[in-house]
């Protein structure tokens, strides 16, 4: 059952039946309102809303609530086939307070699904220089299970899932990283890169765009064409989740964060001649362990996506 989330407003709640469905299961989700404020609410609308969806499955006009009313409305609704993490039931009340001035009321029942290494899909592909990677596909969220050393110098030890010849030369790269667990470092990362070729970065035009455990963004270029990462921007506190963006013009590199997908911080641009031609785009993530072997990360994105600009 779901709890009050907030205490000067009506009780709502959530429970669903089955109370711990399983992927593709029916459900039946319901909200519970009990007015226990001192006052009556004015034009009440209650919504019910499936899990990860941005509008409402049903509408249902209350009008006004009495003080200590029960009201007591059910959903039917599936749980996702394909998902892991955190899935949401969601009850969302609007009320107005004397007519003037309106509030909102907002409950949800949480079902916790484990993230598996079920593998990718194409036209995903996966890569590693690590030898403890693992990879996983749920609906628009990729997964990474790795270890590695870093993910810049001489190691560049990490894992990753790529686009191959993804980026044009005008073309704008994205993830939202959603969370980064199992590490206890907090150099650990994760992120966007891209290079003629993700799996042999040496071939040039390589870049990366991560997110640290606790260091903030870290965007590093590859300025000679050796496959190393020798250039760094960023800083700032870390936020999980957050957006990464990188866009390339030609051999320029600009790279962006958010924390709210509407207002761009721009990082740093920079400049890598041997970014030439088509590029593969892909997430990746690295431990940045200092002992081997030292522990594994799981990496969670949503909804990566590579677009010509």
């Amino acid at each position: 059952m779901s709890a009050r989330t907030d205490t000067l407003g009506p009780l709502l709640t959530v429970t669903t039946l089955p109370t711990e469905p399983a992927g593709g299961d029916a459900v039946t989700g319901t909200a519970v309102l009990v007015n226990d404020c001192p006052f009556p609410l004015r034009g009440a609308v209650l919504y019910l809303v499936d899990p990860g969806a941005t509008a409402a499955a049903r509408t249902i006009p209350l009008g006004d609530v009495r003080r200590g009313a029960r009201i007591t409305r059910s959903w039917r609704t599936s749980m996702p086939a394909d998902v892991a993490g955190d899935v949401a039931f969601t009850a969302h009340l609007v009320f107005d307070v004397d007519g003037r001035s309106s509030d909102c009321a907002r409950a949800a029942k949480t079902v916790s699904v484990p993230y598996e290494p079920n593998g990718v899909r194409d036209p995903y592909q996966t890569f590693a220089t690590t030898d403890d990677a693992r990879f996983g596909q749920y609906g628009s969220q990729l997964v990474i299970w790795a270890g590695g050393a870093d993910l810049s110098g001489g190691r560049d030890e990490k894992g990753g899932i790529r686009l191959p010849g993804s980026v044009a030369a005008s073309s704008v790269v994205q993830v939202k990283t959603v969370s980064l667990t199992g590490s206890d470092n907090p150099s650990a990362k994760y992120g966007i890169a891209v290079a003629h070729d993700l799996t042999a970065p040496e071939e040039g035009g390589y870049a990366v765009l991560t997110m640290s455990q606790s260091y903030g963004v870290e965007f590093m270029t590859d300025s000679d064409g050796d496959g190393h990462l020798d250039t760094w921007a960023g800083g700032g506190a870390s936020t999980h989740p957050a957006w990464l963006r990188l866009i390339r013009s030609g051999t320029t590199y600009t790279a962006y964060s958010t924390t709210n997908g509407l207002a761009w911080n721009e990082i740093a641009s920079v400049t890598v001649p041997s970014a030439t031609g088509t590029l593969d785009a892909g997430c990746v993530a690295s431990a940045v362990n200092l002992n081997h072997p030292g522990t594994t990360i799981r990496a969670v994105f949503d909804r990566f996506t590579v677009e010509e600009s």
